[in-house]
């Protein structure tokens, strides 16, 4: 493996990284649009409230669907995140598959032992 493929390496993990970022913040960006829209929605159906019960089914049901919305996001992330950790998994693997680990480690052969003085004289 030559220098130029460990560059074309890091660029790839890179733009794995980079492609997951603007995933989860485009995953963000459309929760917060939906999540005001129901904000939008509950205000509007709080003049229509006219008494106590209905103030506490619609209290209910926003309740879930907000964590219906909310679960759903996590989810996105959480697909998001398996496919960049699974990318760069495979990006890793055939990484270290072209290394020459020889070259990050000065060890050779161990050199011969001499033998030691008590253990000579006492053959």
């Amino acid at each position: 493996m030559n220098q130029h493929s460990y560059i074309d390496d890091i660029k790839k993990a890179h733009d794995i990284l980079m492609d997951a970022f603007d995933k989860s913040a485009r995953a963000h960006l459309d929760t917060a649009e939906k999540v005001l829209a129901m904000n939008r929605q509950r205000i509007e159906s709080m003049s229509k409230i006219t008494n106590p019960g209905d103030f506490m089914t619609d209290q209910t049901s926003a309740a879930r669907d907000y964590a219906e919305q909310f679960s759903a996001h996590i989810q996105a992330l959480t697909a998001i995140g398996n496919e960049s950790r699974e990318q760069l998994t495979e990006l890793s693997q055939e990484f270290a598959k072209g290394v020459d680990f020889s070259l990050f480690t000065p060890f050779g052969e161990a050199p011969a032992k001499p033998k030691s003085k008590a253990s000579s004289k006492s053959s």
